[in-house]
């Protein structure tokens, strides 16, 4: 979850307690999250849509005890948490951030800000959806590998009869060998238990080397699942995100995906040699298994009590690694500016108080972890010592002989083992509740509308023929857009015609919408209203194939990747014939400084283009978007670098090639021979015309121009 999100993660807790299990990416749509956040009145109606009778409003904090819980109240005038109880002076919140914890009532109302949500289930209301299941997310995560699985459980199975094989024998060997002096079962015990020992040695190394494989395989299915879902999903996904927190969900598939190989294997074969080592004993005595069985239920009531617990400990750290992993690659990225500003020491300590809440945070955890790791071995070893009174007693009541007390002993031993290993598994798979939420995010965000089986508009018309590029032509009516439906809109009722080959401006103010609407063209955002036609054809119902072929985009944040010219042209294509490769670069007028470079197209580019000017970035970016010979290129601040005589050089190169361009621009000399020129306003459509034209209007455009 990210910080924006606290208040449909708060909603979603809300519908959970009530019984309706909601996912976060549907809670993020239907409560308007935007990078800001969201508005409490959102919250409220999206609870109302989901059935309950919702309510916001101003409250004391001495008249909330009043109040219905669990509720959502509003905390350091940025964040929203779950109030879910308040008694002896105490106030049991559950943070979206943090987990469930406890404050003092003076320090809740220094953090209160006043605000208060409350729900209530309405006639409408209905349960629904299914509970979180770690084994229904686990089973999903090792999809594909079930032969290996299940070979490697049928290893572990078998090799609970050589640990029933070992009391059998020392039941022998005490009552057979050593009390009655029968020496002639010398010879066959020892050959018994070397052949166990054979086989036990076998099926080990058989199963460790299938778990190896599986680790292997589900390792690179899950990084591979999730790095490709990734890439298919829409760009606000992204823009809500921080892309150190990404990168981290990016590295928790691979040891993710090999918890959820070994964990419950090793948990089931426990589980499984746990009820042989029982029935065994059953063999022997009733009622000391019942003994036995009385103490290995203190350990799984002591899992109970505390696996809630754990459980938020681990999921807190998990939050608190993203966000130590997250803020040193912001750190990396803004090296620069830290030691321009001299504010690295202040980057530190922050990056260090992160550091610190992780460690507390793994503590904490980690002594919740050692109590339980101690209390099996605590509690058996005491079980031991009572069983073998008691059976000591069978013993001399001529009840049971001393080889089937040994046995026992070697049953009760090998089943504390089986218990224990239980335990640490269970325990771990606790621990991987916090990691699969975080995949779940990018599984159960719905793909962008190019990836998506069930596209809303009509299948490509026939006039779209494979192979066959677009013209150029693009109308866009009416357009209406907003980052939330319910906040304001950012771009509102724009209309805008390209014919083929011609060029159109957008200019207006920072925060006008410019960039927006060229980002709505290429398909980047979903469109609230209106209509974009490529060629007269709805934007969604041209094939992707044909549509990332037609048009290109060149935005201002320039990205360069560690690599060679080559594949920072081509994006790693190596059909892209060479003449097309020069061709786009000498139009986009950087062939002669690649060429002038050791390597020339092979030369090096390092992170981010750091070893070429910010000019000759910018012409390397304008030259990728060429090399695809688009029919339809955007140009957003694509030039703002270049000089004038270079800039008009390459915009006439541009031209010559016959693509429509729409530009958008805030320095206006790129701009003025373009056949139309758009001012935008808030997102409206303020002026249009050519320039000539707009000029002698004197309106917004000559500000701008004279500005």
């Amino acid at each position: 979850m990210e910080a924006a999100e606290c208040g449909a993660a708060c909603l979603a807790m809300v519908l959970a307690h009530h019984g309706k299990w909601v996912p976060l990416p549907e809670l993020r749509e239907a409560c308007g999250v935007s990078r800001d956040g969201s508005r409490a009145s959102n919250i409220v109606r999206a609870a109302r849509a989901y059935g309950l009778e919702a309510k916001g409003f101003r409250c004391e904090p001495h008249h909330l005890a009043d109040i219905a819980m669990p509720c959502i109240v509003f905390v350091g005038l940025s964040h929203y948490v779950v109030l879910e109880g308040m008694a002896g002076g105490r106030v049991q919140l559950n943070d979206p951030a943090a987990g469930r914890r406890v404050l003092t009532a003076a320090e809740f109302d220094a953090l209160f800000s006043g605000i208060v949500l409350t729900f209530q289930t309405g006639a409408d209301f209905r349960r629904s959806g299914a509970v979180p299941s770690t084994w229904r997310d686990i089973a999903a995560l090792v999809a594909g590998t079930n032969a290996p699985l299940a070979l490697a459980v049928l290893a572990g199975v078998a090799l609970i009869l050589p640990g029933l094989v070992v009391p059998a024998a020392t039941q022998v060997f005490v009552d057979y060998y050593l009390v009655q002096g029968q020496a002639d079962w010398g010879m066959p015990l020892l050959g018994v238990l070397l052949a166990t020992a054979v086989v036990q040695w076998g099926l080990t190394g058989l199963q460790n080397g299938l778990l190896v494989r599986l680790h292997t395989r589900i390792a690179i299915l899950a990084a591979g699942r999730m790095v490709w879902r990734m890439l298919r999903l829409p760009v606000r996904f992204f823009g809500q995100r921080h892309a150190g927190a990404l990168a981290g969900r990016v590295d928790l598939a691979r040891p993710l995906g090999l918890q959820a190989a070994e964990q419950p294997v090793k948990a089931a074969l426990a589980l499984a040699s746990s009820v042989f080592f029982t029935l065994a004993m059953l063999l022997y005595s009733p009622i000391l298994t019942l003994v036995t069985l009385l103490a290995a239920a203190i350990p799984i009531a002591a899992l109970a009590l505390t696996q809630r617990r754990l459980e938020e400990r681990v999921r807190k750290a998990g939050m608190a690694a993203i966000k130590v992993h997250g803020r040193a690659i912001q750190g990396i990225g803004m090296v620069e500016t830290l030691k321009a500003s001299g504010t690295d020491d202040v980057f530190f300590g922050q990056w260090a108080g992160l550091l610190a809440a992780l460690v507390r945070d793994r503590q904490a955890a980690g002594r919740i972890e050692a109590l339980l790791g101690a209390v099996p071995d605590g509690v058996m070893l005491l079980n031991r010592g009572l069983v073998l009174a008691l059976s000591a007693g069978f013993v001399i009541a001529g009840n049971m002989t001393v080889g089937e007390l040994a046995a026992f002993q070697t049953l009760i031993t090998a089943f504390a083992a089986a218990l224990s290993t239980l335990m640490r598994q269970v325990t771990s798979l606790k621990q991987v509740r916090g990691p699969l939420d975080q995949l779940a995010d990018v599984a159960t965000t719905p793909l962008a509308w190019e990836f998506a089986g069930d596209r809303p508009d009509a299948p490509a018309a026939p006039a779209i023929r494979d192979g066959a590029k677009l013209s150029g032509a693009l109308a866009v009516r009416d357009l209406t857009f907003g980052y939330t439906p319910q906040g304001a809109m950012v771009v509102n009722g724009v209309d805008l015609d390209i014919a083929p080959g011609a060029r159109v401006a957008l200019v207006g103010a920072s925060g006008s919408g410019k960039s927006t609407v060229g980002r709505l063209v290429a398909g980047l955002f979903d469109p609230l209203g209106g209509h974009i036609l490529l060629d007269g054809h709805p934007l969604r119902a041209v094939p992707r194939d044909r549509l990332r072929a037609s048009l290109a985009m060149v935005d201002q944040d320039i990205l360069l990747f560690e690599g060679t010219v080559r594949d920072n042209l081509t994006l790693w294509d190596e059909a892209v014939p060479e003449a097309r490769i020069i061709r786009a670069a000498k139009d986009a007028m950087i062939h002669d400084d690649i060429v002038a470079r050791v390597g020339g197209y092979g030369g090096r580019v390092e992170e981010a283009g750091r070893n070429w000017s910010g000019g000759q970035r910018q012409r390397l970016e304008i030259a990728r978007a060429l090399v695809m010979e688009p029919s339809l290129l955007i140009l957003d601040e694509a030039t703002s670098a270049l000089d004038p005589t270079i800039e008009q050089a390459l915009m006439d190169n541009v031209r010559r090639r016959g693509c429509a361009c729409l530009i958008i621009a805030h320095r206006l000399s790129a701009i003025r021979d373009c056949d139309e020129i758009i001012v935008l306003k808030d997102g409206r459509v303020l002026e249009r015309g050519g320039h000539e034209a707009l000029m002698a209007a004197g309106g917004a455009y000559r500000q701008l121009v004279e500005s």
